[in-house]
């Protein structure tokens, strides 16, 4: 690259623009981060000046849906709130290139029939940073009895599925869904215990289950949402309907992006990679010349789905290639 000069720094890169005499800094939270280190890898000049523009490249991922104009973000021509835009953000930034699970997450949260609610969570969802699946729905945990049992009994016997004893509480095993009419669900953000479904952040719903529960992982929709209770400090919200996708065993929070269902390839290719990976990192080169059709959405996928390891990547110039390590998730 004949115009354009850079040097690494521990966590971010640094580029002069002999043309424009501008330098600049772009640290790696910032999602053009990793397509620059792949274009100064490829020697592509013009591609790393294109992807200097973070709305542009915002925009060229979403194929133009998503556009920025000073400090609006928006879709298809509408305005999307803030914590919106930077679940997308965030996704981009931690090397997701397939955004099909956002734009379902967006659409389900504006078919929520309820302006208010919508509005109640975008403060949950910004607060708790909400795992993502590929179908566009959430991740929340739900703390309950050793016996799988909800803690406290539903007054208004108003469950529509599910298994309920005769004290109203409700069986959480893995693999069920419980629902309720969303009409019995109290709406009021003021009312903290209330009639409705609760789901909560990880720190709320471990210290409910406490050491003699269980602590749940559970799986809703965005326009399954219904208040969000201002005494919980953003820490639960009330829902019609949830399904428990599994027990959170180990008690430790998930990484927050997208949390995909179990898959036997995302399983091999993580064994492949827990195995090699300890002794300093392994580099992606090393996991391609294994999976050929690997690419970065499935290798973070691997890692999340089945370790409580936080994936750490880094570019090394000296080897042109991307070098990953697996770091303990602080809690």
């Amino acid at each position: 690259m004949q115009n354009i000069s850079y040097s690494f720094g521990t966590n971010s890169v640094f580029i002069f623009d002999h043309q424009t005499n501008k330098p600049i800094e772009i640290t790696n939270d910032r999602i053009n981060y990793k397509g620059i280190l792949d274009a100064i890898k490829d020697n592509d000049e013009q591609l790393v000046r294109d992807l200097m523009d973070e709305s542009q490249v915002l925009c060229n991922m979403t194929n133009g849906r998503v556009q920025v104009t000073g400090s609006q973000v928006f879709l298809d021509g509408n305005e999307i709130h803030t914590a919106e835009a930077k679940k997308l953000t965030d996704l981009i930034a931690e090397g997701h290139t397939n955004l099909n699970r956002w734009f379902r997450f967006i659409e389900k949260l504006h078919a929520n029939p309820s302006y208010r609610c919508r509005q109640q969570a975008y403060n949950f969802i910004t607060h708790t940073g909400m795992c993502m699946t590929e179908e566009g729905n959430l991740i929340g945990y739900k703390g309950v009895q050793d016996d799988y049992y909800s803690k406290h009994g539903n007054t208004q016997n108003t469950i529509i599925q599910g298994i309920v004893n005769n004290s109203g509480q409700i069986l959480n095993t893995v693999g069920s869904t419980i629902e309720m009419p969303r009409k019995n669900v109290d709406d009021d953000p003021n009312n903290g215990c209330s009639s409705g479904l609760h789901i909560g952040s990880h720190d709320y719903a471990d210290s409910w289950a406490s050491s003699e529960g269980k602590l749940l992982i559970v799986e809703y929709s965005p326009k399954d949402i219904v208040s969000v209770p201002n005494e919980s400090g953003y820490g639960k919200l009330r829902v019609c309907k949830y399904k428990v996708i599994d027990e959170c065993t180990n008690r430790q929070i998930l990484n927050d992006g997208a949390y995909g269902h179990e898959s036997d390839d995302l399983m091999e290719l993580y064994d492949f990679i827990d195995f090699r990976v300890h002794d300093g990192g392994i580099w992606l080169n090393r996991i391609k010349e294994e999976f050929p059709d690997a690419n970065m959405d499935m290798i973070m996928d691997a890692i999340r789905n089945h370790s409580e390891y936080f994936p750490n990547l880094s570019f090394d110039s000296y080897q042109n290639d991307w070098l990953l390590r697996l770091e303990e998730v602080s809690i």
